[in-house]
């Protein structure tokens, strides 16, 4: 196929030279490499990282895909406010994949004993992160009921050289998929892709139906169909493109802890129980290129974000007429939607924060006029603070389920404090100016003069 990471690389060095940046100094991946995303993400710098040399490995490393919507665009063939639309219009149609016969990513084949995790450069952000994980491997596994490959990201913590574990949220078609192989006493077999064009992860993010396959969405992304070829030990099809694929078996029988964590929260995830994945088979390019996320950067959470906002606008449209854009903003880890509308009757702005919250489980909505830009936290931020009344334009909703690792979660009320913490009071905001004729206009310059000002005419 045309489009491969390389490929994705190359577009964005090609358009945005400074948005691909290379680092030739040896790098560990052991705290250092996240040091340096972290210093740089201080100075709001936010570009696509190639650590050319990381010290002690054979692979270099690339990193930040999903730092910003304008990355995502270029993945996407399109402008950073044209991405939720597009997401969105992909999940409803798909291009079917085609099989071929061989690809890169069988320039290496490793199997049995040579298949060994420690050729690979599993990188330790946090400090207390419990060891070296794989944070960008997108998981193939074929559903039984449906015969549809699922595909999902999951994180993996390195146990030993053909060992991981397999962390899945309990609500995932993956899950699903291993509780109904474990009900009768079957493993599943599966591959972790790592490394392929923003595609596939953005891909993997969608809110599809079970049975549906997110590699059709991924052909649909990219107007063209995805390349696959078959595994070597697995019964299943890989993308022939990818840079590094890891095959072997979920074990259903199997569970080891995983964590402490730095997740997308950006806390530490307490240590939890997580299925074991066993290694069968690498295989590889023969100059592969390792592909990690960093799990506590806006790479995470802007990834994280893209299924649930492509969704999410789906809904709305339906449900609001009214609706103009969303966006899950990277400061409100996963949690936060602004939606933007026009509105034209008073109480519109509250049943569009009720139409969000019931759409996906944000923890808070807020919606705003078509004059907000709700790609600026600032200018929302101003929104709330003049043009609400606590009593008037908030509500909250409680007892409600958003994620398992909220920090601030509660336990049903039958439980006690004894039962888990999963429950979340949710809230929502009303940012849209009443329609009162005496409220007053915003003070500028004339936007005609100012919107379109040629700066360089001032400034040189």
């Amino acid at each position: 196929m045309t489009h491969d990471l390389r490929h994705f690389l190359w577009a964005l060095e090609s358009a945005h030279p400074a948005q691909l940046l290379r680092i030739t100094h040896p790098v560990s991946p052991q705290w250092e490499l996240s040091a340096v995303q972290k210093r740089l993400e201080s100075e709001g710098r936010l570009p696509v990282l190639l650590f050319e040399d990381p010290a002690g490995a054979r692979l270099p490393i690339v990193t930040n895909l999903f730092a910003s919507k304008l990355l995502v665009g270029v993945a996407l063939g399109t402008t950073p406010d044209r991405v939720v639309e597009r997401v969105a219009r992909c999940q409803r149609a798909g291009v079917a994949p085609r099989q071929v016969g061989t690809g890169p990513v069988k320039d290496v084949v490793a199997t049995g004993a040579s298949a060994d995790l420690d050729a690979l450069p599993l990188v330790t952000h946090c400090e207390k992160d419990a060891g070296p994980y794989l944070t960008s491997g997108v998981t193939l596994m074929r559903d039984p009921g449906t015969g549809a490959i699922n595909a999902g990201l999951y994180r993996n913590q390195y146990l030993s050289s053909t060992e991981l574990t397999m962390n899945m949220a309990p609500l995932c078609h993956g899950a699903q998929i291993a509780a109904d192989a474990e009900r009768v006493g079957a493993h599943v077999e599966a591959a972790i892709v790592i490394g392929h064009h923003p595609t596939l992860s953005i891909a993997s993010q969608l809110r599809l139906d079970r049975g549906q396959s997110e590699l059709e969405a991924m052909g649909a992304l990219l107007d063209e169909p995805v390349d696959l070829v078959r595994a070597e030990t697995v019964d299943l099809l890989v993308p022939a493109d990818a840079e590094i694929v890891i095959e072997g078996r979920l074990r259903t029988d199997r569970w080891e802890d995983d964590g402490p964590f730095g997740d997308y929260w950006l806390y530490y995830a307490p240590p939890k129980p997580a299925r074991v994945f066993e290694v069968t088979a690498i295989t590889r390019r023969a100059d592969a290129v390792f592909h990690d996320v960093y799990s506590v950067g806006p790479e995470h959470l802007v990834l994280f974000s893209l299924g649930m906002e492509g969704v999410v606008f789906d809904r709305l449209r339906s449900l609001v007429p009214e609706l103009r854009a969303i966006n899950v903003p990277v400061c409100g880890s996963g949690n936060l939607v602004y939606v933007q509308i026009e509105k034209t009757l008073d109480g519109q702005g509250i049943n569009a924060a009720l139409a969000a919250l019931g759409a996906y489980r944000f923890k808070c909505a807020i919606v705003v006029d078509e004059d907000i830009d709700i790609f600026d936290d600032r200018r929302v931020t101003w929104a709330v603070m003049t043009r609400t009344q606590a009593d008037r334009s908030c509500f909250t909703v409680p007892g409600s389920y958003v994620s398992r690792v909220d920090p601030t979660g509660y336990p049903p009320w039958q439980m006690g404090d004894a039962g888990p913490r999963l429950l979340t009071t949710r809230l929502g905001i009303d940012a849209t100016k009443p329609l009162d004729p005496g409220f007053p206009e915003v003070a500028e310059p004339p936007r005609g003069l100012w919107a379109d000002l040629d700066l360089g005419k001032y400034l040189g």
